[in-house]
């Protein structure tokens, strides 16, 4: 569409439904932590804010971290469509903590928070973005959008998104080399070049990031060990509900990858 005035026209008859979006934030150190996290967590804040479509809201679960909850009063609390939540993190592990089984190492993951964020989501869909990395304007719009084209979905999920032109992926099994690609700039980026990563036909990344489903599944997340949240939580809920179905447009910047980019 041209311009907006066009867009709302063409969507008028749409079914509108509510998005949730559910944020866990930490914003201490851990082992391959980004930096600047206070700075990056604001400006994830921000994208949320600056969505052309409205019907939304943001639930922050600051997992522990009294520094999410301070700049959430002092900056956010007055936002109507933003809620907080704060977990003890002595209702658990920490995230990654080595945790030992018959004389075996393992990763404990955390999936306590967005447990307590989607139960206290109040949209029709819901979906979830990390406190580092940035959403573009139309990113619940798309979501919107390709409801309205599988209404009878219990989940949907992009098969592309944007990593740092550095990461200079290169072409396997899931996805397509990043490398020579095309790349683009955002204004909220200074002197940074951004690629679209695109993934084969089939292919799916666990990532909640990218994934979507219908308030009314039942499948909980939970913590585990050995085998990250995510990925549990989202096997788990497609076995469940195996109604779902792929989208492809680039909407999510992944800002931060260990050991690869931090912008």
């Amino acid at each position: 569409m041209s311009n907006n005035k066009e867009l709302l026209k063409a969507i008028e008859n749409y079914e509108k439904p509510k998005i949730s979006v559910v944020m866990q934030v930490f914003l201490g150190d851990y082992p391959g932590a980004r930096s600047k996290p206070i700075e990056k967590f604001k400006r994830a804040v921000k994208s949320f804010q600056e969505q052309t479509y409205k019907n939304s809201e943001l639930i922050i679960v600051a997992d522990g971290c009294l520094k999410t909850q301070q700049i959430y009063q002092r900056t956010f609390q007055n936002e109507e469509n933003i809620k907080f939540i704060y977990i003890d993190k002595k209702s658990g592990l920490n995230m990654y903590e080595d945790h030992v089984i018959d004389g075996q190492t393992y990763k404990y993951y955390r999936g306590t928070a967005r447990k307590i964020g989607v139960a206290a989501a109040t949209g029709d869909l819901i979906t979830y973005m990390d406190g580092d990395d940035y959403l573009l304007p139309q990113h619940l719009l798309t979501i919107m959008l390709n409801y309205n084209q599988h209404p009878d979905g219990d989940w949907w999920i992009n098969r592309s998104w944007y990593d740092h032109a550095t990461a200079n992926w290169n072409e396997n099994d899931i996805m397509y080399s990043t490398i020579n690609a095309d790349t683009v700039e955002f204004d909220e980026f200074k002197n940074q070049k951004w690629t679209p990563v695109k993934l084969k036909e089939n292919q799916v990344i666990l990532s909640p990031w990218l994934f979507v489903h219908r308030a009314t599944c039942n499948t909980k997340w939970r913590d585990t060990i050995g085998v990250s949240e995510d990925v549990d939580f989202n096997k788990r809920l497609r076995a469940e509900y195996p109604k779902g179905f792929p989208f492809e447009r680039p909407t999510y910047i992944r800002c931060h990858y260990t050991n690869k980019w931090d912008v």
